[in-house]
């Protein structure tokens, strides 16, 4: 039988293989990542809760998802997205109808859009936190709702909302065919009552159930990254019943009031003096216009536009053409200087048909009691077409123009605050894990390295095993051998 000590190496050799075949789990967990919220996934059904998420904090019956704006909605953010416009389309109204909506009675609407990169609820709803866009939200009047959303070429997704109504009908009185949308709630919240600011101008909000941090930014008229940045908060926070939130203070030392969404700086003149503008999402004529200080007709005079032609994200525009002098426009020859010399040195006017000497005095601007002089006549001389008329003209040295230098005209500075535009919040980056492979190795894991030791471990194995076979015979052999007498005869002489 094998002896411990060859059992014992027999079994560590097993072990070692085995380990090495079959490595823990463990040596390759990767550190967990924290848990985010998925802002990637914006539907057009959260743009409709939100909204009436926020109408009803106002004490208002949630709009009713109507299918035609919805339709109109959707294919409003897919035109924008295809052709990366930076403005409305315009007339919503009038497009509502013209699909159907309110069976040919008056319609009154109005539409909301944003550009995000993977952008969250939260930043769109306090994209639309201003006047203009917080009317589906306030105004009792509006009836239905509908929303759609569309991918861009460059990225970013167009969300688009829109709210109408009906003149004359109630709200429950008008549904377009196939009714309302059935399905989704509009959640619960409750109305923000803003804090008063403490003896320092401190403004604390206490975070109560069902608010939003667009809902408490709206309420004090801020933004959500304000409200993280002057909390230490990351974005992708979630609130607490019971936070307590610094709310920025206009009254507060360094509070700076944000530049409303599609401000920017005034691109600078190149040597020419030449500035062109490229155009950014949010941005129109009439924000292009007041940032340069140039009027609307200008620019579109200068770049061959009208009024009606929507604007695109990245269309250069030209603002001021530079230091450029014009090529000067040649004066229209009077009909004296017109006049070519006759061979003997005179000039004279070819009678044509229809002429008088009333006429041909006038067309050359000269006396009629010259021209009767001139050619021996009276006003009564009968004129035939091909008569010969004498001119005792000398007509002028025409002028060369001399263009005048042009001086520029100053543009002003713009007293606007520079703002990027706006980038809402990014999606979470995650880490890979590396999936395991059939050994449980990772999966940059090389298993060529394990024929050589599978080789020497498997060598050693038999070796050893050998070794021991050898000696357990020896050992038999020996047993079954006759004692050896190890006394020496007497040898007698």
């Amino acid at each position: 039988m094998l002896n411990l000590k060859i059992k014992m190496r027999l079994i560590a050799c097993i072990l070692l293989l085995a380990s090495t075949l079959f490595p823990p789990d463990l040596a390759f967990a990767e550190k967990a990542e924290p848990l985010r919220y998925d802002f990637s996934q914006v539907t057009a059904a959260d743009l409709i809760s939100a909204m009436n998420v926020l109408r009803t904090s106002y004490g208002l019956q949630a709009l009713i998802e109507d299918p035609i704006i919805s339709a109109v909605a959707q294919s409003t953010a897919q035109t924008m997205a295809d052709n990366l416009l930076s403005w409305h389309i315009g007339d919503v109204a009038g497009r509502l109808a013209a699909a159907g909506y309110g069976g040919g009675s008056k319609v009154w609407a109005t539409e909301n859009f944003a550009i995000g990169y993977d952008a969250s609820i939260d930043e769109i709803m306090v994209m639309w936190s201003d006047e203009s866009h917080m009317l589906p939200a306030v105004k009792p009047y509006y009836c239905n709702i509908g929303a759609g959303t569309a991918q861009a070429s460059n990225g970013s997704t167009y969300y688009v909302l829109q709210a109408a109504y009906v003149s004359g009908q109630a709200c429950d009185s008008n549904t377009s065919p196939g009714g309302p949308v059935e399905g989704g709630g509009f959640g619960i919240i409750v109305p923000v009552t803003t804090a008063t600011p403490d003896a320092t101008g401190k403004i604390v909000h206490v975070v109560q159930s069902g608010q939003s941090f667009w809902a408490i930014a709206v309420a004090y008229q801020t933004t959500i990254k304000e409200i993280l940045s002057w909390n230490n908060l990351p974005e992708g926070t979630v609130l607490q019943i019971g936070q307590e939130l610094v709310i920025p203070n206009p009254k507060a030392e360094g509070y700076m009031t944000p530049t409303p969404f599609g401000y920017f700086t005034a691109s600078p003149p190149d040597v020419d003096g030449k500035i062109v503008h490229t155009v950014q999402a949010y941005q129109n004529l009439s924000i292009i216009s007041e940032v340069y200080g140039v009027p609307i007709e200008r620019i579109l005079e200068l770049n061959s536009l009208t009024i009606d032609m929507p604007l695109q994200i990245g269309q250069k525009l030209l603002i001021y053409p530079g230091n450029v002098t014009p090529t000067p426009t040649p004066r229209p020859l009077t009909p004296i200087e017109m006049l070519t010399p006759a061979a003997d040195g005179n000039y004279y006017h070819i009678v044509k048909e229809g002429q008088n000497l009333s006429w041909i005095a006038g067309y050359y601007g000269i006396p009629l009691a010259d021209l009767l002089a001139w050619n021996n006549m009276t006003e009564n001389s009968p004129l035939w077409p091909g008569d010969r008329l004498l001119l005792k003209v000398t007509p002028p040295a025409t002028i060369t123009p001399t263009p005048t230098p042009v001086t520029p005209t100053p543009i002003p500075s713009p007293t606007l605050t520079s703002t990027p535009t706006p980038t809402l919040l990014p999606s979470p980056t995650s880490t890979a894990t590396p999936e395991p492979t059939l050994l449980g190795l990772g999966a940059g894991f090389n298993p060529l390295w394990l024929i050589p030791v599978v080789i020497i471990l498997g060598g050693g194995g038999y070796l050893a095993l050998r070794s021991a076979r050898k000696k357990s015979q020896t050992s038999i052999s020996s047993e079954q051998m006759p004692p050896i007498d190890d006394s020496v005869d007497d040898i007698q002489e």
